[in-house]
């Protein structure tokens, strides 16, 4: 199977905002849709410590994103032979010894069938703590969550990579009673784009669900044969209700440039077991969210492919 770690397309120089004014799009953006909103600017946590427990401390300094593969890789193409190592994407995009996080889609060749993934690789430890989430029959909620120690994943993913030892200042919110129609992150995506046009502006950060429930996706094994429209994809996927607390990670752009980029992407994990693709929260009078974000200087497009 090819390792498309090295398919380097382009290098995107990004807009890079300051949190002063990233702040105030947030603020703007999150009371249209939320009504108790709060946001600063603060120190990023410790990722290693509860309630993430991560294997590096914090992230946004010297950050950059890799977006490899992408959905298209699915459809309207079959190439679940695509296979990625973190190591080398780290090299890739100049950050050997980087802090890695995303959401993406873990290595089936050793997971054993196709599955969630959210990265989590301290490439200058040699750490990994990657979370994955599988369809599992004989599991009573139809699908288990796992860590693997692999660096490693297959078809797709967002990946934001930092210093591993030196973490920055970033934007900080608190959102609670959701009274607009939007998930979280399109409600922070859309805001980004109304403010900043065809700059480009790319957000990594990490927020949890703290109270309420979500619906997620888990993808099963992959189909006997390719996909033949979108409909066969939605149907494929494994939609569940997913309980707080969520620890998210997420990766979003304001404007694509031509490059197939994927505008959002998140992936949750826990410590009760639920874990996957998230859509948007099932319980707006009771949900609250809180997070941390930082913007990214480049994109390093890799294994691009045209999405659906």
């Amino acid at each position: 199977m090819p390792d498309c770690s090295e398919n380097l397309s382009v290098v995107i120089d990004n807009h890079v905002p300051s949190l002063e004014e990233l702040k105030m799009v947030f603020q703007t953006s999150l009371l249209s849709n939320f009504e108790n909103v709060e946001v600063n600017i603060v120190d990023c946590p410790d990722l290693s410590k509860p309630p993430f427990n991560q294997k590096s401390s914090g992230f946004g300094h010297n950050l950059r994103i890799a977006e490899v593969g992408g959905p298209g890789n699915l459809y309207p193409g079959f190439h679940i032979d695509h296979q990625f190592d973190i190591p080398k994407i780290g090299k890739v995009c100049e950050h050997p010894e980087a802090a890695v996080f995303g959401p993406g889609a873990g290595p089936w060749p050793i997971v054993g069938q196709n599955c969630e993934m959210v990265a989590d690789v301290n490439l200058k430890t040699g750490e990994v703590g990657t979370r994955i989430a599988e369809i599992n029959s004989n599991s009573d909620k139809r699908y288990v969550q796992r860590i693997i120690d692999e660096p490693k994943f297959s078809l797709m993913a967002n990946l934001a990579l930092s210093d591993a030892d030196k973490s920055s200042t970033v934007v900080h919110f608190k959102a609670s009673v959701r009274k607009g129609e939007k998930n979280l992150t399109n409600c922070i995506r859309d805001g980004l784009q109304e403010h900043f046009g065809k700059k480009i502006v790319s957000l990594a950060g990490q927020f949890i669900i703290q109270t309420g429930k979500a619906r997620l996706h888990v993808m099963p094994d992959f189909p006997g044969c390719p996909f033949e429209n979108n409909a066969e994809v939605d149907k494929w996927l494994n939609y569940f209700e997913m309980s707080a607390p969520l620890i998210c990670a997420t990766v979003m752009h304001s404007y694509d440039p031509g490059h197939n980029l994927r505008l959002e992407h998140t992936h949750c994990y826990s410590d009760h077991g639920d874990a996957g693709h998230y859509h948007y929260d099932v319980t707006p009078e009771t949900v609250s969210y809180e997070g941390w974000f930082a913007p990214a200087s480049k994109i390093y497009r890799i294994d691009e492919i045209k999405n659906r």
